[in-house]
C-alpha cells in the first residue's frame, strides 16, 4: 500500500511537469502549474487518503478485530449465553441445592477481576470452597507460597466435596454465562485475572486490557491448570494477536472434549 501511495504521488508530479510546454514564456510558467494544481492536488490528496483508509481497514481485517468481527462476536455471545442459561436452568437449581446441603455459606462466589480497559467487575462462579478459605490460606505458609507462584493449588484443602466435583466437570463456571450475557465477559478470550495477578502477568497486562476476558480460550484447550502461568500469558497474547471469528468457533468446539475428558482440571 505504501508503494501505491508513492506511485500516485510521483504520477501527480509528472502530470504537473508535462502540463507545462517547453517553449512557454516565463510569464506563463506560473499560470499553468497553478491551474493544474487546482485540479490535480485535490485529486491526489483524495486518492492518497482513500489508499491509506483501505490499508488500515485491511490491516484490521487481517488481525480479526474489525467492526464486523466485534459485532458478530457480541451477537454470538448473547445468543449462546441466553440459550445456555435457559437450557441449563434446571442444572443451576440442582447445583445450588447441593452446595447448600454440603456446607454453609453463599451459593455463588464473586471474584473481583480485571476486564476490558482495566474496568473491574465481579466474575460469578459456584462456590467450591469452605467459607473461611482465605484465612486457611493465610495461615499455611506452604500453601500461600504455592498459590502466589501459580495462582492454583494442586491439592487444595479448602475445596468442599461438592466443590471437587464442580471443578472437575467445570460446572462451577456456569454462572459466568451471566457475565457474558451482561457484556463483562465473552465466550472466548484471555483467562480472567485478579488485581493480585497483575505483577505475575507482567508488561503484557496492558494488551490484556484491550479485550474482554473469556470463559474459555487457547489456555483451556492446552492443559488448563497443568499449564504454567508464564505459558498461560503467552497463550493469551497469542489469542489477542490472532483472534478471529473462526478461531473463536474452533476454540469453543475444542473446549468441549477438554471439559468432558477433564484434561488439566483440579
Amino acid at each position: 500500500m505504501r508503494l501505491a501511495s508513492v506511485s500516485i504521488f510521483v504520477l501527480a508530479l509528472l502530470l504537473l511537469c508535462l502540463a507545462v510546454p517547453a517553449d512557454t514564456a516565463k510569464s506563463d510558467i506560473a499560470k499553468v502549474p497553478d491551474a493544474a494544481a487546482y485540479v490535480l492536488a485535490p485529486t491526489g490528496l483524495v486518492t492518497l487518503m482513500a489508499v491509506e483508509r483501505r490499508r488500515r481497514r485491511m490491516s484490521r481485517i487481517r488481525q480479526g478485530v474489525g467492526v464486523g468481527y466485534c459485532i458478530a462476536k457480541r451477537c454470538l455471545d448473547v445468543t449462546l449465553s441466553a440459550a445456555a442459561l435457559l437450557v441449563m436452568f434446571p442444572v443451576f437449581c440442582v447445583i445450588a441445592l447441593l452446595i447448600r446441603l454440603d456446607s454453609r455459606g453463599p451459593i455463588v462466589f464473586k471474584r473481583r477481576v480485571i476486564g476490558r480497559n482495566g474496568r473491574q467487575f465481579d466474575m460469578l462462579k459456584f462456590r467450591t470452597m469452605v467459607p473461611d478459605a482465605q484465612s486457611i490460606l493465610e495461615q499455611d505458609e506452604y500453601l500461600r507460597k504455592q498459590y502466589y507462584e501459580k495462582c492454583k493449588l494442586i491439592e487444595d484443602p479448602r475445596i468442599t466435596r461438592v466443590g471437587k466435583f464442580l471443578r472437575a466437570t467445570s460446572l462451577d463456571e456456569l454462572p459466568q454465562l451471566i457475565n457474558v450475557f451482561l457484556g463483562d465477559m465473552t465466550f472466548v478470550g484471555p483467562r480472567p485475572i485478579a488485581a493480585d495477578e497483575v505483577e505475575l502477568y507482567g508488561p503484557s497486562v496492558e494488551r490484556f486490557k484491550t479485550v474482554k476476558p473469556g470463559i474459555t480460550g487457547i489456555w483451556q484447550t492446552s492443559g488448563r491448570s497443568e499449564t504454567s502461568y508464564r505459558r498461560r500469558v503467552e497463550l493469551d497474547m497469542m489469542y489477542i494477536d490472532r483472534r478471529s471469528l473462526l478461531l473463536d468457533i474452533w476454540i469453543i468446539l475444542a473446549t468441549l472434549p477438554a471439559v468432558i475428558l477433564k484434561r488439566g482440571a483440579y
